[in-house]
């Protein structure tokens, strides 16, 4: 199979500046109400430290400052002291969300070394792209829990004066879900950009995530994709997919699936695939979200089945290829290693491998190396031996 690895352009995240006094009320410890579990204690650390870092990095002045780098070093330190807490004691969530904390806590720690090393430019960057762990891994689940310390960062005066492709992520990465679905919305009717370069920086697979995914929501995205149907700048080749996803969307019922959630997703990813008629084509987004969706469900229920899990892996794997467009973050690899290490014996490691090791050298072919790196090899040859064994 030919896999065809989708790279997107950066797009550059903001955030407001907030009231360090304001933060300081918040506490980075123990937490308000008794029933707050540690995940929600650690979460909310994770915010404050990461709100107050922002708040320097948007001014690179005052982020190089030394007046301010005892303060800058502290909050940097809690960042990541609350990413490893995420990442220890595993927040609850099934093991599809190791990539994310981990990848949340490295990026913590890359960015408050690079502060300690005077890399100031570097340690913005990597706060700038923390955000992008949030937002992938708040937009698995649904969930009906409110966080208002971040709807209230949300409301300020410096976030609503972003340009919606920058409020967006902020309001996704806060939970402030409604909000970013109407942001997006927002994106979708505004003649600013074109349907092409929508396509392009991905916010189709973004905005399907939050409504499917967080929201538990198809019709919201029927009524935006009628609309935006009407614009008079589409290409032939998104008309053609808009009209599938506005199908696909009518017919999906996610609360009610006869087979069972592993099944229907089986069904979803290989029809997708089938129909999936090149790298560029996005005709069959609906269902590849639609799949994970489910998927995800599934494997929070926490199944025994270790051949069952594998295959749930197998399929997230395959279905984050076709949706993903981040070079800096790509669940592809992680989910199809689970799939083989979770049944290493079975036909469902022998897919997950193939499908792993074609995935990985296509990425490497538009590279200028176009060679893969010994440490992928090192980790597909032992992958190999796994499934030989």
């Amino acid at each position: 199979m030919r896999i065809e690895r989708r790279w997107a352009g950066l797009r550059r995240l903001a955030l407001s500046a907030i009231s360090t006094a304001v933060l300081a009320n918040t506490a980075l410890a123990a937490p308000e109400e008794p029933e707050q579990t540690t995940t929600q204690a650690t979460m909310r650390g994770i915010f404050v430290a990461l709100s107050t870092a922002y708040t320097y990095s948007l001014d690179p002045d005052a982020f190089a400052d030394p007046a301010n780098r005892q303060r800058i070093a502290e909050v940097l330190h809690a960042l990541a002291t609350n990413t490893s807490g995420l990442e220890d004691h595993g927040g609850g969530l099934d093991a599809s969300f190791d990539y994310l904390r981990r990848s949340l806590s490295r990026d913590a720690h890359d960015a408050a070394r690079r502060f300690e090393q005077g890399n100031y430019i570097g340690s913005r960057f990597v706060l700038s792209k923390i955000t992008e762990n949030c937002v992938t891994c708040h937009t698995k689940l649904p969930t009906k829990r409110q966080f208002d310390l971040g709807a209230a960062f949300v409301e300020t005066a410096d976030i609503k004066k972003l340009q919606p492709t920058a409020r967006v992520n902020i309001e996704i990465a806060t939970r402030q879900f409604d909000a970013a679905l109407e942001t997006y919305e927002e994106i979708l009717r505004s003649p600013d950009t074109t349907a092409d370069d929508l396509a392009l920086f991905g916010v189709f697979e973004s905005y399907l995530k939050i409504a499917l995914g967080a929201l538990d929501d198809t019709q919201h995205p029927v009524r935006a994709f009628e609309e935006f149907a009407e614009r008079t700048d589409m290409p032939k080749n998104l008309m053609s997919s808009l009209e599938h996803w506005i199908e696909t969307l009518n017919a999906l019922d996610l609360h009610n699936v006869e087979v069972g959630e592993l099944d229907a997703a089986r069904g979803m990813v290989e029809h997708a695939v089938v129909d999936t008629r090149s790298g560029a084509d996005r005709s069959q987004l609906v269902d590849f979200v639609a799949a994970t969706t489910l998927l995800h469900r599934y494997l929070s229920t926490s199944p025994d089945d270790d051949l069952d899990v594998a295959e749930a892996y197998y399929l997230l794997g395959v279905a984050e290829s076709y949706i993903s467009r981040s070079y800096w973050l790509s669940e592809t690899e992680f989910l199809l290693e689970k799939a083989i290490r979770r049944a290493p014996g079975s036909e469902v490691a022998k897919k997950a491998y193939a499908f792993l090791d074609e995935y990985t050298r296509s990425g490497y072919r538009v590279t200028p190396a176009r060679a893969v790196s010994p440490e992928r090899q090192a980790n597909l040859d032992e992958l190999r031996q796994l499934i030989e064994n």
